[in-house]
């Protein structure tokens, strides 16, 4: 099972993967895929609109060798899962649309497949015995994208019964780090050690090579990267040094010279600021648009995020001046809440 809360990248991850499957790239984030068959079935019961913008996207970053994406067959007719007769049914649409067997299987979600009550044990118990019945028909791996409970007392926690959770043998969270990273982490694996966790970020790509919309844009979607944990280490200092600038330039946008003078006003040596602009993964400004704190805005211009606007309004005394010259500070906030 692969669950989260809302807009953590869940589909996306596992069309990664799929694709990694059924295209033969081999690997996936760097984990070596062992897979003779390359053939996948996707059970899609949302989205299935940007399917072929997902697809497209994930060619052009990651293997731009093959022309389509192989083995890989999308089915989104709807079968109640927690119906022991649908489970038949399924099988034998799978038989009917693939020409070679599926070796992994993707359920997305669990709610578009299950009509009953999410809490009920019996439900579910049955629910994951059609997951087991497809495993064991195709010989093939089942993956179901499911989310977390809206109860804060239950956040992180799979929603619904415990059933679910308890007869998976692998069962992996994903939780939104920032605008454009991503943590997954395992924490249930039946039959091994639960390895470290695994940092991905998304970027957008564009197919500038297909039609443009209504709207004369090109269409686009987001493709994930691994990252690795120590490009991650210093991103609190980062944050830290961040928000003592803001504190002293009082508005989400600014340059790099601003924060070079601010930081010189705070006593930092010449060396030490050529040390935190030095080009690479050094420059903190770089680090922090990369996990979507900050936007670059334009040439050496960068724009805070909302969602760090947010953090900083909350954690510090900052008072920001938003782009329409109001005051971003905790009496405005009361004042729009109370409209």
């Amino acid at each position: 099972m692969l669950y989260g809360d809302a807009a953590t990248g869940k589909t996306f991850i596992a069309i990664d993967l799929m694709l990694s499957i059924s295209t033969r790239h081999g690997k996936w984030f760097g984990n070596r895929i062992e897979d003779e068959r390359h053939s996948v079935v996707y059970l899609c019961g949302e989205g299935a609109d940007g399917n072929a913008q997902r697809i497209g996207a994930w060619i052009k970053a990651k293997n731009q060798d093959v022309e389509d994406a192989g083995s890989f067959y999308v089915i989104e007719d709807e079968f109640n899962l927690d119906n022991p007769s649908n489970a038949d049914a399924l099988i034998q649409s799978i038989k009917k649309k693939v020409q070679i067997p599926p070796s992994f299987i993707v359920i997305d979600t669990l709610n578009c497949f299950f009509s009953g009550n999410e809490n009920d044990a019996t439900s579910a118990r049955v629910f994951n015995f059609s997951c087991k019945k497809l495993s064991k028909v195709f010989d093939a791996f089942v993956l179901i994208i499911h989310h977390t409970g809206k109860n804060r007392e239950y956040k992180g926690e799979a929603r619904g019964s415990s059933a679910f959770f308890g007869a998976m043998d692998t069962s992996i969270l994903a939780t939104a780090i920032s605008d454009n990273t991503v943590s997954l982490q395992i924490n249930k694996q039946k039959n091994g050690k639960i390895p470290e966790e695994l940092l991905l970020s998304s970027e957008v790509v564009v197919l500038d090579t297909w039609e443009k919309d209504s709207d004369g844009e090109y269409p686009s979607s987001i493709v994930f990267e691994r990252c690795e944990k120590s490009f991650y280490d210093g991103i609190e200092k980062d944050k830290e040094l961040l928000i003592k600038i803001l504190k002293k330039i009082g508005k989400p946008e600014f340059t790099e010279k601003d924060t070079k003078i601010i930081l010189k006003e705070l006593g930092f040596s010449s060396d030490a600021i050529y040390n935190i602009f030095s080009r690479g993964r050094s420059n903190f400004l770089s680090r922090l648009a990369k996990v979507g704190l900050v936007e670059e805005s334009g040439k050496c211009t960068f724009t805070v995020s909302d969602s760090f606007i947010g953090e900083v309004m909350k954690d510090t005394a900052v008072v920001l001046t938003s782009h329409k010259g109001e005051r971003c500070d905790d009496d405005t906030e009361k004042e729009g809440m109370n409209d």
